[in-house]
């Protein structure tokens, strides 16, 4: 009985730890807000891995490396974005993309390009701060509601 129980725990322990997140709105937002920044990176990668046309892993990758990043990741995640958006076929989704397009051809065309990398890390180095929403939530939420997660 004693050995069935530890094997339970190990297993139970061993299942949770490789699981970067659960694939679900709630959980993604969850981890990104209490700080848990890899699980959701892990995530994305994992989902492009299967789909290098995936919008909610996109999306995460543009705040990961908004937040993390180099310029050039931070412009390739912006243009993975806008390629796999301009494809989209959502309604929901493509009616807020049409909006929100202007903004990311500015970012970078005109904001990135003014930026170094000395910038962004002087920035980066405030203290990260937990219990944040991420910047793209909204649009997770969209995808999910609509069965596009």
């Amino acid at each position: 009985m004693r050995t069935r129980l530890l094997v339970t725990l190990l297993f139970i322990t061993v299942t949770v730890h490789a699981e970067p997140t659960a694939n679900n709105f709630v959980a993604v937002t969850n981890d990104w807000y209490n700080g848990r920044w890899t699980n959701v990176f892990e995530l994305a990668q994992q989902r492009l891995a299967v789909n290098s046309n995936d919008l909610v892993a996109a999306n995460i990758m543009v705040d990961y490396d908004v937040k993390f990043s180099s310029i050039q990741d931070m412009s390739n995640s912006i243009i993975r974005l806008m390629r796999v958006s301009d494809a989209a076929t959502l309604p929901a989704y493509t009616n807020l993309y049409r909006v929100m397009r202007p903004g990311w051809v500015y970012y970078i065309d005109e904001f990135l390009p003014g930026q170094t990398e000395a910038e962004l890390q002087q920035e980066r180095n405030n203290p990260l701060k937990t219990y944040k929403a991420l910047n793209c939530d909204f649009i997770l939420k969209l995808l999910w509601e609509n069965g596009a997660w």
